[in-house]
Formats: structure tokens, sequence, C-alpha cells
């Protein structure tokens, strides 16, 4: 296990403790709700992996708007064949909506408005083939 994997375990972990929360379109609090951007900032803040927060995008975010946003701020690009919990994904939707969410031990944990809350599920590839960035969060440092 690598320094990475043990800094890693911390994020899946927060944002598991955030299932449930309900969905709030740009939502940073979980007692009253979280976007999928929302749980990516809760998460930093409560670890003090850094301060990301981003309000300037539209509840359907247009192309490649919450990807950009992550490069801007210093997310770490992570090809898909090394992606590993703790990760950040954006997914796609469509033509150009953008999600994100948090890998985790056993899949995927996001805020998703479908289902009005927080969800954790697998990631089958169906899921995987909507990812189009992975990242891993500024602070993660990738030792042996």
């Amino acid at each position: 296990m690598t320094t990475g994997d043990l800094q890693r375990k911390p994020i899946f972990l927060a944002a598991r403790a955030c299932v449930g929360c309900p969905f709030r379109h740009q939502g940073r609090i979980p007692a009253t709700g979280l976007d999928c951007v929302g749980l990516i900032v809760h998460v930093a803040t409560a670890l003090r992996l850094g301060y990301f927060d981003r309000r300037d995008y539209r509840k359907i975010p247009g192309r490649r708007a919450i990807s950009r946003a992550a490069e801007q701020a210093g997310f770490r690009p992570v090809a898909v064949s090394d992606r590993r919990a703790g990760d950040v994904v954006i997914l796609r939707f469509g033509r150009t909506l953008e999600h994100a969410g948090i890998l985790s031990d056993r899949g995927l944990v996001h805020a998703c408005e479908k289902f009005g809350q927080v969800v954790e599920h697998r990631l089958d590839k169906d899921w995987v083939a909507r990812i189009t960035h992975i990242y891993a969060f500024p602070s993660i440092k990738e030792q042996d």
C-alpha cells in the first residue's frame, strides 16, 4: 500500500458519510443538500485538502465546465487504468452534460438529482463508459 492509497481512504470514507444527504443544486452543506461539485468541495474542506469551490456553473453544466474547473484548481489527471478509490471522476451524460463523483472501494459516490440524494453504487461497465476524466486531489502525493 502506498502513501497515496493511505491518503485516499479518508476521501472516500468522507464521501460515503454523505450518502443519504439530500440533493440541492450548488449545495455545500450535507444537512441542507449537496450537488456533485458540492460533495467534492465538502470532502476537500472537511479533510483540509484545499479550498476549490466554484459556483459559476449552471444546473446542467456544459461541456468541460466541471473538468476545466478541476484542472484550474490543480487536480492532477489520472489515467483511467490507474484510477483508485478516492479519485474524482468526471462523467458525461448525453453529448455535453458533465457530472462528478468520488470513486470508493465499492464503486462511485455522487450526488444524484434523479434520486434526490447522495448515493453510492457499483461502477459497472456502463458507468465506466461514461468516464471522461479522472483526477487526484492536488494534495495527494504518489509515493511507495
